[in-house]
């Protein structure tokens, strides 16, 4: 221990002395002069080709051919048409950070060439029409006393052209304040604004679709389930997915394509989002008040019919099956 302690003493000393004494050779004891000359070494630069099929563009940086420093991270953002949906990323990807995500970041250790890649959809998967709008009401444990967080979250559908849904949102904070503000977002090809991530898919997506969902990418439908939402039982599709050491899962109503629930779970905080209240659908108890009555009476009517029809029965058969005969005239 002591031996470590000098040597480290020895090396401060020795600093010391070079800083005081610039000129004294501390090996030799001679005075000497640095007449080192350093030649500056010129930066490596390397070319990213950037390209996209039909259907899209590169916006950050745009296409062509760029130069940059080696080690240099540049963003990549992918930004398809209407009616088209960011796909992968492909060609030189090994340093792309997410090939699925539209929006990522590529470092610069070589020359590169990559294609944004867009696949057409159908506009006939949009589930929802102007005027729509769900509320979803937050859960959360693990925060800090104290800190603000999100009670609700207000989604309104303002105009639905082709794909392409104008969406107003709404969030309640525990401190009374609400912050509103509004987006386009592709129904199909998923929103690029973080805080409308997910929100809305395509209608009736099944077990094996995929979704893209902003910041992640594409996840794939893993299978449906039945739950009350908004007051009445829907058919919701859902997704799981993690990131960050953070556990989420999306639930979406598959007549409509919008979001029901998401839940996440990261280390200390857990998280739930839930459909509470909704124009979209009525409520179970209402949609059972509004029935009509006509089927029912049909029903009834028909029972009584066939209790009557089996009494009757009853009394006109014997025991043994035959038909009672009145009986004989009895000698006096």
């Amino acid at each position: 221990m002591w031996q470590k302690r000098i040597f480290a003493w020895a090396a401060i000393l020795v600093l010391a002395l070079m800083v005081a004494f610039p000129a004294v050779d501390l090996l030799a004891g001679e005075s000497s002069t640095d007449t080192t000359n350093f030649e500056e070494i010129p930066s490596v630069q390397y070319e990213l080709s950037i390209n996209s099929t039909e259907g899209g563009s590169v916006t950050t940086p745009g296409e062509g051919t760029f130069n940059y420093t080696t080690g240099t991270v540049v963003d990549l953002v992918a930004t398809p048409d209407a009616g088209y949906r960011f796909d992968k990323w492909t060609g030189d990807v090994a340093t792309i950070a997410d090939v699925d995500a539209a929006s990522t970041n590529t470092t610069m250790n070589g020359d590169y060439s990559i294609t944004a890649n867009f696949v057409g959809v159908e506009a006939g998967d949009v589930g929802i029409k102007a005027g729509d709008w769900i509320r979803v009401t937050y859960i959360i444990t693990g925060l800090p006393a104290g800190q603000p967080y999100a009670e609700w979250l207000k989604l309104e559908f303002l105009s639905v052209n082709g794909t392409i849904a104008n969406v107003q949102a709404t969030v309640h904070i525990s401190d009374g304040t609400e912050q509103s503000g509004t987006a386009p977002v592709d129904v199909v090809s998923g929103s690029e604004v973080p805080g409308l991530a997910g929100i809305v898919v395509s209608a009736n997506r099944t077990t094996g679709d995929s979704a893209y969902i902003a910041g992640y990418g594409n996840v794939t439908i893993e299978g449906e389930a039945t739950e009350i939402y908004a007051g009445a039982n829907r058919t919701v599709v859902y997704a799981s997915f993690s990131q960050n050491e953070t556990q989420v899962t999306y639930y979406w109503d598959k007549l409509t394509g919008v979001m029901v629930e998401i839940s996440s779970t990261s280390p200390g905080i857990t998280a739930t989002a839930k459909a509470t209240e909704t124009n979209m659908w009525g409520t179970t108890e209402a949609t059972t008040a509004q029935m009509p009555r006509w089927p029912w009476l049909i029903a009834a009517a028909v029972a009584v019919a066939l209790v009557i029809l089996f009494v009757r029965r009853r009394r006109a058969v014997s025991p043994q099956g035959r038909a009672v005969e009145p009986p004989a005239h009895l000698p006096p």
